[in-house]
């Protein structure tokens, strides 16, 4: 399968999900991840695990059958039942109204897939196999995961922020921004990695590149 990898902003669009099991949790879990934040579940009934987001006021539930008016106003539509006519019937109304859509059977053509991803902070890696070797896809985002999880990529990201913003304000010369990014990224990522050097402390202690290290009394000189 070909396909055009792209990162949809989600926040303030209706999403909706068709479906109340545990495949409707997890994309409803993903979406939230995500951004979502006008989420919404039609469904005859709903695990516990959605009902406790619905009680913190994360999604809304709709505890009845499906209509094809739901999809007004929808920007994504996820088809998950169990129910594959259903699904397909959902595929086939989105796709009349342009809808992006997902189905989790595979019962219709879906315009868009997830892929399975790794955030940490403002970074995020993600992994897809075109559906041909899911297998690998599991392996890989667990490769992901063991590499670039953790927090340290998500300091790295933010501090790459400060200073592009710093160097927008303050250096005219888009080439000078530029190499001096190129730099600090190199040396942010050896730092996220685990590599000593420019992110590491003398003494061998990990500590974010640009952190004050605070003094101890056996660093400070002692007054005679």
């Amino acid at each position: 399968m070909t396909a055009y990898p792209a990162m949809l902003r989600l926040s303030g669009r209706r999403c909706l999900i068709v479906g109340g099991g545990p495949v409707a949790q997890r994309k409803a879990a993903g979406l939230l991840a995500g951004g979502a934040d006008r989420l919404e579940l039609v469904g005859l009934s709903f695990t516990p695990g959605l009902l406790e987001l619905a009680g913190q006021g994360r999604l809304q539930l709709h505890a009845r059958e499906y209509r094809s008016s739901d999809l007004d106003g929808a920007f994504l539509v996820v088809a998950a039942t169990d129910d594959p006519a259903l699904n397909a019937r959902i595929g086939r109304e989105a796709e009349r109204q342009g809808r992006l859509f997902n189905d989790a059977s595979g019962s219709w053509p879906s315009s868009f897939e997830t892929a399975a991803a790794v955030r940490d902070g403002a970074v995020l890696l993600a992994v897809h196999a075109g559906g041909e070797a899911p297998a690998l896809a599991a392996v890989l985002h667990s490769e992901l995961e063991r590499r670039y999880g953790g927090g340290r990529y998500a300091e790295a990201a933010r501090r790459m922020g400060e200073l592009r913003r710093r160097l927008l304000e303050q250096e005219p010369d888009a080439d000078v921004r530029r190499e001096r990014l190129r730099r600090e990224a190199v040396r942010l990522a050896a730092w996220a990695a685990g590599e000593h050097g420019p992110g590491g402390s003398a003494d061998g202690r990990e500590e974010a590149p640009g952190a004050k290290r605070t003094e101890g009394k056996d660093d400070r000189q002692q007054s005679t």
